[in-house]
């Protein structure tokens, strides 16, 4: 969603360069909020969120939103887009060479709480702080931390994303507020049309998403993924 927004949707609206890749970080992150809802509802259907896990994880989770929507409000676009891309090309290098992980809801217990409550503020942290509502840090982290196998996993991510990227939101608002140059329809680094349109259609998708998921091998979904991410976070550096 960030690279279609940056590169593509708001630059056809003329908007100013400098505000560009804040508008599109924010107004992605408010996406993922309905997406979150459909989401999650499609994945706890088929027994692939654990609430127990998500409540702990977005207690600190909301916090480290919040906290990193600000430090991305206060960096320049091009700062924000290098960090981003270098961000997503280090998560799929993790993910598309780590050992095979467990793939059976079965074999795994509730790890420390205390463990869940350090995943949580950094997942919430490079949540806020990139808008991409904490799957590509979370996923990698519950497989390997938490011991949760990928399908599990993503159904946690984007039952926790729904806390992550409502506060996240509200802080890219509050961050944006008043800025010089936003366009109309424009709620601080939110724009609220762009919401509308991108949203509506999403979370009719994510259901569609979610029973795709169900159906493919937990290695074989690790590794596409991987390479998604290697490919959007190569074009952001270039």
């Amino acid at each position: 969603m960030i690279p279609l927004l940056s590169y593509w949707a708001f630059p056809a609206m003329h908007i100013p360069p400098e505000i560009v890749f804040h508008l599109s970080l924010g107004t992605s992150l408010a996406i993922i909020i309905p997406i979150s809802i459909s989401g999650s509802w499609a994945h706890a259907k088929s027994g692939n969120v654990d609430w127990r896990v998500v409540f702990i994880l977005a207690l600190p989770g909301i916090f480290g939103s919040f906290l990193g929507s600000a430090l991305a409000a206060h960096l320049k676009g091009p700062m924000l887009k290098t960090l981003f891309g270098v961000f997503l090309i280090s998560i799929a290098a993790q993910m598309f060479f780590q050992e095979r992980g467990p793939e059976s809801s079965s074999s795994h217990s509730i790890p420390r709480f205390f463990v869940i409550l350090i995943i949580g503020f950094l997942v919430g942290l490079f949540a806020g702080f990139f808008a991409v509502g904490g799957a590509v840090i979370a996923i990698p982290l519950m497989i390997r931390f938490l011991g949760i196998p990928i399908h599990q996993a993503m159904g946690n991510s984007i039952a926790f994303a729904f806390f992550a990227s409502f506060v996240g939101t509200a802080g890219y608002i509050y961050n944006g507020w008043g800025k010089p140059d936003l366009p109309p329809f424009s709620l601080g680094y939110v724009h609220i049309l762009g919401w509308f349109l991108a949203g509506i259609p999403s979370i009719f998708f994510s259901q569609w998403g979610a029973q795709l998921a169900r159906k493919t091998k937990p290695a074989r979904l690790r590794r596409a993924f991987a390479f998604l991410l290697m490919v959007v976070g190569i074009r952001m550096l270039f």
